[in-house]
């Protein structure tokens, strides 16, 4: 086999047989575009243009200045971000060795034609519909059918787009691409299996809506109300119309969440990580119980053997077996001394049997020969054992996550397996599995050397099997490991380590590594109904002998006990839990199904990135949710300002530049300053409550000082231009005691944000007098704006601290009031 020439490449490109990727990580910028412009509220802001317009007035036109900056702020940033994450995609993306002319090449999937010749193996995501030509694999279809089985493909069996291979290497030939087939899809059903909770786009979507709805009914009734009660022309009637709903639009909270998020997503983007889903970086931020994944996360992935034993063991009378001993012989260093191991110096010492060990060796060469898996174990020891090739072959056991062991059946000598004891003597080896749980104890891995004088017919365990001899292995401990799991720790957040390994194994490395509660290990084999594994997991930080099946199990039953879960993984073995996470992490140097399936992707696999992740998450969702409580006091204050003036008032108190004036003044400019500090301040699940708890005080205070306002101008000064001025400078002296209030405790920079907004605000409405339609008070008006100016910071004040009193108690009591209730329901 050849595989196809450039020129039959090249005809299939011009015909369109390319495996284009119809689903790229990021939005194109036509998307980006629309998505930014065609929006619900800029319709609705295009519209009231239109009206102000159309009854001639101009100057309160100036509000659709601030919207245009808003989407341009918004697509600029998100081209921006979508142009480095575009560039570290590239580093991520999938590649395929494809056979082409003669030679093999490593070309990226996206650029696979119709024809073409691949070599696929473990740990590798079949690209496109092929044909198996050459060669025998295991497969998992989960992606595309739910299903977990491991199927067996020979030749001329058909493999399917999306599914990822977990035993064999096969030559296959490419029958479909691009539309044809089920990559593009798959890959995108995979990361969409389960669209992944997030409390903040809920909380957004739920003032949204309710704004959504009531914003349109308002306006109109509040036109009606000026145009055929108090007798209103149709100018003024349209301008008061159009400043009661410009108040109630929060026109730059959506900009804001896509910004703070973009940003987020940026900045992780220059410590190398690639995030995939932006709302993944505030799940992140809650989770409160993090799995981890032992291989590739707590260690380098990389591994050692650091000792070969025959068995079953030769003992004298001298000193006892170490794991220490053991690793210092195959070291050719000095072994322990019989003082340091035993107190009398007659305990029984492992003697080498140098003829065993050769022929370990030997059959360990012939095994390297014929078994072509790759991964960390297999990689440690081809590093450590010749390769020998005088051993006629039966047939190949690769390996698999489930089966646990691999090997090959030989004509003249039988057949030879390795892996953990457990799984090649299902039915019990009391001796043996104490052996190795001495060596397990002190953090090394045990791989048994088993042999049958019987040739077996597939992959099961044959009759007879016999233990030859141990492989004593190590995992590297990353260095930053550590201090990792000392970061989350401290912050409360609950550490599972999993692993397929032996539980005592992993329970001592994950002591090394500095976890807490590492003694506190369990064997996933003994773990067989539900309740076990409910007890499990809310009693153990560490599980070994876990299959692909129980880590997902794990992983539901967390988030079952309301717990928000995040899975960090690298191999194929992990996607099962990284679909069903809140939110799933993947080393960049893990399996193609584990990065395609995850919501952030570590560049450089360094676990030391996770803090900054969670910092990223926390620093965002703080932000917008004091953000988003400034944009709902001009909401709720405008919303009740409406209804006031529809049932009690004569004329709304505003125009649309006022409007304009206060909320870039007292929203806009300041949120999207404040915005970019770092507060990495925990967060927890109420970010609807804490923004209405911020807002309403403030809201209702505004609403109270305005109304009075309207009271006296009405019955008393009979001047709407003194009832603007009135409203306009009351209004957003409280607005600033709002910020006050909100981004308390104040540090200096917020103390320049916010006071500098008080100096452009008053002088603005002193320099633009006359734009803004604003005039001179009489004495009696001054009076009452100066004790409303005065006295009413210390409403809010006040109000916020009974509001935060009853919200306490609610808490002590234990007992969900009706108030949370109704806003769990509605963002439910």
């Amino acid at each position: 086999m050849t595989g196809l020439t450039n020129e039959e490449v090249q005809e299939r490109i011009a015909q369109g047989q390319v495996n284009n990727n119809e689903n790229p990580n990021t939005r194109t910028y036509k998307q980006i575009i629309l998505e930014n412009t065609l929006t619900f509220f800029n319709f609705l802001n295009l519209v009231l243009l239109v009206l102000v317009l159309l009854v001639g007035s101009y100057k309160n036109s100036m509000f659709v200045g601030i919207i245009f900056i808003n989407t341009v702020i918004g697509i600029i940033q998100e081209i921006r971000a979508k142009k480095t994450i575009d560039k570290l995609a590239i580093l991520t993306e999938s590649k395929t060795v494809v056979l082409r002319e003669g030679k093999k090449w490593k070309i990226s999937t996206e650029k696979l034609v119709v024809d073409d010749l691949i070599f696929l193996k473990a740990g590798e995501q079949v690209p496109a519909d092929a044909k198996i030509l050459e060669g025998n694999l295991e497969v998992n279809e989960s992606l595309l059918t739910g299903e977990a089985d491991n199927l067996p493909k020979n030749p001329g069996d058909e493999l399917f787009s999306g599914s990822f291979v977990t035993a064999g290497q096969a030559c296959c030939q490419i029958i479909h691409v691009g539309s044809d087939n089920y990559a593009s899809r798959i890959t995108s059903e995979a990361k969409e299996f389960k669209r992944h909770n997030s409390e903040l786009r809920n909380s957004l979507n739920a003032i949204l809506k309710v704004i959504s709805i009531i914003i349109v009914p308002l306006g109109a009734m509040l036109f009606y109300k000026q145009y055929y009660f108090v007798g209103d022309n149709i100018r003024d009637s349209v301008v008061n119309m159009v400043a009661a709903v410009l108040g109630m639009i929060p026109e730059g909270l959506v900009l804001l969440t896509s910004v703070a998020l973009t940003l987020g997503a940026l900045k992780l983007a220059q410590k190398k990580t690639l995030v995939q889903e932006l709302y993944c970086i505030e799940t992140l931020a809650r989770v409160d119980t993090l799995c981890l994944d032992k291989t590739g996360t707590i260690t380098e992935g990389t591994m050692c053997v650091e000792a070969v034993e025959s068995y079953p063991p030769v003992y004298d009378e001298t000193s006892a077996v170490s794991a220490s001993e053991a690793i210092a012989k195959e070291d050719e260093s000095s072994i322990l001394s019989q003082e340091e191991n035993s107190e009398d110096g007659t305990e029984e010492h492992s003697q080498e049997d140098p003829a065993k060990i050769q022929e370990i060796e030997h059959i360990m060469g012939n095994l390297l020969s014929v078994l072509k898996d790759q991964n960390a174990t297999a990689d440690a020891l081809r590093a450590r054992f010749k390769v020998s090739q005088d051993m006629e072959l039966d047939h190949v056991i690769p390996f698999s996550s489930d089966r646990k062991y691999s090997g090959a059946a030989f004509k003249d000598t039988g057949t030879y397996l390795m892996g953990a004891v457990q799984f090649l003597f299902p039915e019990g080896n009391p001796q043996l599995a104490e052996y190795c749980s001495g060596f397990a104890k002190e953090g090394l891995r045990v791989l048994v050397v088993a042999h049958s004088e019987n040739v077996n017919e597939g992959t099961e365990i044959p009759a007879g099997l016999e233990p030859i001899g141990l492989l004593l292995l190590t995992d590297v401990i990353r260095a930053e490991a550590p201090d990792t799991l000392a970061y989350f720790e401290s912050q409360g957040v609950d550490l599972k380590v999993i692993s397929g390994d032996d539980p005592v194994t992993v329970s001592a490395i994950a002591r090394r590594a500095g976890l807490k509660n590492a003694e506190q290990y369990v064997d996933a084999t003994t773990i067989t109904t539900q309740e076990q594994m409910d007890e499990a997991v809310a009693i153990y930080s560490v599980f070994g002998r876990v299959t692909p099946q129980q880590k997902q199990a794990m992983v539901k039953s967390l988030q079952a006990q309301k717990h928000t879960v995040a899975m960090t993984g690298d191999g194929v073995n992990d996607v099962l839990a990284l679909k069903e996470a809140d939110c799933s992490i993947a080393m960049a140097e893990g399996s193609d199904a584990a990065k395609n399936i995850a919501n952030v992707v570590l560049l450089d696999s360094n676990f030391a990135a996770m803090p900054e992740i969670v910092n990223q998450g926390r620093r965002v969702v703080n932000n917008i949710r004091t953000a988003a409580s400034m944009f709902l006091i001009k909401t709720i204050f405008s919303v009740l300002l409406s209804l006031i003036t529809i049932f009690f008032g004569d004329s709304y108190p505003f125009e649309p530049i006022q409007m304009s004036l206060i909320s870039a003044c007292a929203v806009g400019i300041p949120t999207f300053l404040l915005a970019q500090e770092n507060n990495y301040e925990k967060i927890d699940h109420t970010f609807l409550r804490h923004v209405f708890m911020n807002a309403f005080p403030a809201a209702v205070t505004i609403t109270g000082c305005v109304f009075s306002v309207m009271l006296v101008c009405q019955n008393v000064y009979h001047s709407n231009a003194m009832l603007n001025t009135a409203c306009v400078l009351v209004t957003g002296w409280n607005y600033m005691a709002a910020l006050k209030t909100v981004y308390a405790p104040l540090n200096t920079y917020r103390k320049v944000i916010i006071y500098s907004m008080q100096v452009i605000f008053f002088g603005a409405a002193v320099i633009l007098q006359n734009l803004l339609t604003l005039g001179s008070l009489e004495f009696g008006m001054i009076i009452l704006v100066f004790l409303l100016m005065t006295f009413s910071p210390i409403l809010i004040d006040v109000i916020t601290a009974w509001i935060k009193n009853i919200y306490s108690r609610s808490l002590d009591k234990g007992e969900q009031g009706k108030f949370a209730a109704f806003i769990d329901k509605l963002r439910k």
